[in-house]
């Protein structure tokens, strides 16, 4: 959405949610990681597929 305005202070807030959510997300996985023991697991394994189709 930051990419689409052309308004800066409408850009500068969208990108700083986005920072804030990147923060959720790592909020979210430690809970995972903590809670549910096969996430580990999934983890590595989504790693695996990104590998495999994209080659990074």
């Amino acid at each position: 959405m930051a990419a689409l305005t052309t308004d800066k202070n409408i850009r500068k807030i969208l990108l700083d949610v986005a920072k804030e959510e990147k923060t959720h997300v790592g909020e979210f996985q430690t809970l995972l990681l903590h809670e549910d023991k096969e996430q580990e697991k999934e983890l590595e394994h989504g790693g695996e597929e990104v590998k495999e189709i994209t080659g990074i």
